[in-house]
């Protein structure tokens, strides 16, 4: 950036070039099953001194200035769970045997003393003195205590609809923030103050794993970065930088800037990111061999389609997930021959019908078939449908008599 630019926070979606109409950024309208989301920020207390200029006594004080707000947090409902702290002595002391535990399932940062970096910077003095983290009921909202920076607060969840992480943790900082003495430091210039200048200005990384089997086949994220790199967006392995992309194809992936850039612009921009990668792995897709399949599939529906039905309380679970199923696994033939514009022309209680035949297919997404009559006359009442899923799996032509 210029120089002397001034940063701004802003929260408020309204008006964020790109939010898709109605400001809900759902994943499941790309197509997209259930991803693991998380956005977390970078915090310092303006009463204290960074991490790296802290006393042993200082740690100790802004810890237990911050149980104040965790007993806030617990006492809410939508918040509960437990502080989990490493100071010898303190009324929520856990063993090294809960410690490791937290570590492993990813809820609790690891021993800090064996970080050269942040040990030369003093950042991981007085280890563990201080040092701690809270744990929502629910697991899907974490606060550690005196990592790089005096806090980290992330929301977590395995979903389709980025708004969800995005506005719980934007309440939950304005919870924490509301307890006299935990005003959070803030430049005038350069926005949230954190202790490693790259994570200055809204302090924030949001990011999804994200399944790229086709952009990751040979076995690296060098065409998925190659893609992300112009976009913006930072690939990783699923357990950070420096780590390896999972079996599967799946990375870690989340816009890069955090300074000059409104906390809005980012979550938006991670929404936009996914919807470009998305389509560059599906073009691989369709170059790809489709199993001994004999025919292409119907397409995709169209924003008519999904404006009408997406809503419906009946249908709208059963069809998000079928898109989902029908973009992500080719194999399955209900999935792969499920006509839109047909289901659309079928009375309501054949609509219900049809998705009932569909429905172990939906909710099994690697089935081959994916579907199952229901009565002996299904085959000639939903005989556009399956005409086609019986002529590709038994390759024979569409319509051949027995």
């Amino acid at each position: 950036v210029p120089e002397g630019k001034v940063h701004i926070n802003d929260w408020s979606l309204a008006g964020v070039r790109g939010i898709p109409a109605g400001g809900k950024l759902d994943l499941s309208l790309l197509g997209l099953p259930p991803l693991s989301m998380r956005v977390r920020v970078g915090r310092n207390l303006a009463d204290f001194p960074l991490p790296g200029a802290m006393t042993k006594q200082d740690r100790l004080n802004m810890e237990t200035k911050m149980c104040q707000a965790f007993a806030k947090l617990i006492a809410m409902s939508q918040y509960g769970g437990r502080y989990h702290s490493l100071t010898p002595g303190h009324k929520d002391h856990i063993s090294d045997a809960e410690y490791q535990n937290l570590v492993k399932s990813h809820l609790m940062f690891k021993n800090m003393a064996d970080d050269p970096y942040l040990a030369t910077a003093g950042i991981s003095s007085d280890w563990p003195h201080g040092r701690g983290c809270y744990v929502s009921a629910d697991k899907g909202f974490i606060i550690w205590v005196g990592e790089e920076d005096h806090l980290r607060i992330m929301c977590m969840k395995t979903g389709t609809l980025l708004n969800e992480v995005f506005d719980r943790l934007k309440a939950a900082l304005d919870v924490v923030e509301s307890i006299p003495g935990l005003q959070f430091a803030k430049s005038p210039t350069f926005g949230y103050v954190t202790s490693c200048p790259t994570n200055l200005g809204t302090g924030m990384r949001a990011s999804v794993h994200l399944k790229v089997p086709n952009l990751t086949a040979d076995g690296t994220d060098k065409k998925a970065k190659a893609v992300c790199k112009p976009l913006g967006l930072s690939v990783r392995g699923m357990g950070g930088e420096h780590t390896p992309i999972g079996a599967d194809g799946t990375v870690d992936i989340s816009p890069s800037a955090r300074f000059c850039i409104k906390e809005a612009e980012i979550i938006v921009a991670l929404y936009k990111g996914i919807k470009l990668l998305k389509a560059e792995e599906d073009k691989l897709a369709k170059k790809a061999p489709m199993g001994g399949s004999l025919k292409t599939g119907t397409p995709l529906p169209d924003d008519k389609f999904l404006a009408k039905y997406l809503p419906h309380p009946e249908y709208g679970p059963k069809l998000k997930r079928l898109i989902s199923v029908k973009s992500l696994y080719p194999n399955n033939l209900m999935a792969k021959h499920f006509d839109f514009g047909y289901f659309d022309g079928l009375s309501d209680s054949m609509k219900g019908s049809l998705l009932t035949v569909c429905n172990s297919g939906i909710e099994n997404e690697d089935s081959g078939m994916g579907c199952y009559a229901m009565q002996p006359e299904d085959y000639d009442r939903f005989k556009p449908f399956f005409s086609k899923v019986i002529a590709d799996y038994h390759r024979v032509p569409e319509g051949k008599v027995h």
